[in-house]
């Protein structure tokens, strides 16, 4: 029996096609169904907390999986889990970025800082609807941990660019955008925390998702579920394949599957 469902954000919960970000109708009574029933529904992002306010302001997920597994959250805020870089790593491959002038973003828990100006990282803050900040300075170090690093290149180069970091590694949720996290951290190990401090099985869990980063969450999950939308590895990788998310995917995966019925609904 399914006790928690953990769900991505873009191009899962949120359908981008047409150009706004839609959350459909669908998945929001869905949703609510499976809480009814209590069935515990997380989000599994590689966004940072603060900017997630867009699906928590539409539902009330019992709890966020957040920069790919470094942070996890309780609905109330409580921790369950807080992984961050270790700083000698940043330094390093703060080095290398601004060696190689790549874009790049430094994410902490509550703020997020640009490495250096350049047309993706502004649009990544006008995409945020936040400010453009300071650019970031390294003495935050001691005071802030960074948990998850934003760089903008082919997935490639990043692995040729941290290679001398082994403690690294990069993910990504599609796109030319890429994520550079701890070594072993993805986000099935927040999913494992999460199952770990509900005292819920991991056959008991249920995942969807559509991007590279989701792979690892999907292969770990009891049943994984890609998006009709996704990619081909992400589907390939998933025990069943949905519509898409803008073809009510959550829904008609949550029927097929029997977790949910008409009636739930």
């Amino acid at each position: 029996m399914i006790k928690a469902a953990f769900f991505d954000i873009d191009g899962t919960l949120l359908d981008h096609s047409g150009g706004k970000s839609v959350f459909p109708v669908s998945t929001a009574l869905a949703l609510a169904a499976l809480q009814r029933k209590g069935i515990k529904a997380f989000i599994s992002t590689g966004r940072t907390f603060s900017i997630i306010g867009q699906v928590t302001d539409i539902f009330p997920f019992d709890g966020y999986v957040t920069t790919n597994g470094q942070v996890v959250l309780e609905r109330g805020g409580a921790v369950i889990r807080h992984a961050a870089l270790d700083p000698q790593d940043v330094r390093g491959l703060l080095q290398l970025v601004r060696k190689g002038a790549y874009p790049a973003i430094i994410l902490e828990d509550e703020s997020s800082f640009p490495v250096n100006d350049h047309p993706s990282v502004r649009r990544h803050f006008e995409w945020a609807r936040t400010p453009f900040p300071p650019f970031y300075e390294e003495s935050r170090l001691d005071r802030h941990p960074v948990v998850q690093i934003n760089i903008y290149m082919p997935l490639d180069e990043a692995r040729q660019l941290i290679a001398p970091l082994p403690r690294l590694d990069v993910t990504s949720s599609g796109g030319d955008i890429l994520d550079v996290i701890p070594k072993g951290g993805g986000k099935e190990v927040g999913l494992s925390a999460v199952a770990e401090y509900y005292g819920i099985r991991q056959e008991e869990t249920i995942a969807f998702g559509d991007g590279p980063n989701d792979i690892s969450m999907l292969r770990w999950a009891g049943t994984g579920v890609a998006m009709g939308n996704g990619t081909p590895e992400v589907k390939s990788t998933a025990d069943y394949v949905t519509t898409s998310v803008s073809e009510d995917g959550i829904k008609n995966a949550l029927l097929h599957l029997g977790i949910l019925t008409e009636a739930d609904l």
